[in-house]
């Protein structure tokens, strides 16, 4: 046996010691053909931070392989992950692997060599250049180190020079963690000089408050709104807080909760990438969390040409594949 079919054989092991109940459960479970998860978090990440990984990127490939999925996007807050995504090809064949940037002070902020030098990335994989995701200004105004996408209400000359780069090099934007005006901002400095795909990165979860008004315009101009397997609802549910939608080993349940089903049928499935955001301890792997999500909107009445939109078509359209 090889090394490869070895290292593939000691990380599926585990997913294949199920009960007969889970193994059931399984049989049953959606199919996963064609989907594609355009935020998953993978290690190895850097000490720097305090978050952690369940999977390294080589298993999150092979996890997406083993149920179906047609692709996978690794996301890392500290450094670019297109050269992640060759290697991992090499090992793991048979599924889509991608990566991208995130503009954080780890790589120079607003940087348009770094993006640059993602995109000429051997195997041309790096498809997403991520806005600052924990070190935008916006997260924490003032503090050293924060990364700034604008000021007085017009984007940095800087940010305007990543947009020219990513344009040229037709990739995907995703707005990370910037504020509500930035990411109108964004957009619409990002269709004046060709960017074509967009994505609002998870609004309303990790302390991005917009509301379905800003929404619905950001869609108006052809953003696409993300909705993750994790973290709350989009508008808000009682005192204006989110829908908990938590996915772990002891519950492993994903409640999208009447606010999330809300906002979704609100924007209409053609405007809105169903993602992931996992890869934390103690929760499913990325393909349980998108049977789980699927069997939930299938529950709700959505029909699956639109769950397809959601989970393969709007994806696959932004990352620019067929």
């Amino acid at each position: 046996m090889t090394c490869r079919a070895w290292m593939l054989l000691g990380v599926l092991a585990p997913l294949f010691c199920w009960t007969h109940e889970g193994l059931a459960q399984t049989k049953v479970a959606p199919s996963l053909a064609g989907v594609i998860d355009i935020h998953a978090h993978a290690a190895p990440q850097t000490g720097v931070l305090t978050f952690q990984r369940q999977f390294d990127a080589i298993q999150a490939a092979q996890i997406a392989k083993i149920y179906g999925m047609r692709g996978i996007v690794l996301k890392e807050h500290t450094t670019e992950t297109a050269s992640w995504a060759y290697l991992v090809s090499q090992v793991v064949p048979g599924v889509e692997v991608y990566g991208g940037i995130v503009l954080n002070r780890y790589v120079g902020g607003m940087n348009p060599a770094a993006v640059e030098a993602m995109a000429l990335t051997r195997g041309g994989l790096g498809k997403v250049v991520y806005m600052p995701t924990m070190d935008a200004e916006y997260r924490s105004e003032g503090r050293p180190g924060r990364v700034a996408v604008s000021r007085g209400g017009r984007l940095l000359p800087e940010t305007l020079e990543v947009l020219e780069v990513v344009a040229k090099h037709n990739l995907g934007l995703s707005t990370g963690h910037v504020s509500p005006d930035e990411v109108m901002m964004l957009i619409r400095a990002a269709k004046a000089v060709g960017i074509k795909r967009i994505y609002v990165q998870h609004p309303n979860h990790s302390g991005l408050p917009m509301s379905m008004t800003q929404l619905k315009a950001a869609a108006r101009e052809g953003a696409l709104i993300e909705i993750v397997m994790s973290g709350e609802g989009l508008t808000g549910g009682p005192a204006g807080r989110g829908v908990p939608a938590v996915i772990n080993a002891e519950n492993p349940t994903l409640d999208y909760g009447p606010q999330k089903i809300a906002d979704i049928r609100a924007l209409g499935p053609a405007n809105v990438i169903l993602s992931t955001d996992l890869g934390q301890p103690g929760r499913v792997n990325y393909a349980e969390a998108f049977q789980m999500a699927i069997s939930v909107l299938l529950k709700e009445g959505f029909t699956q040409a639109e769950i397809d939109l959601m989970t393969k078509i709007n994806p696959a359209r932004f990352l620019g594949l067929q």
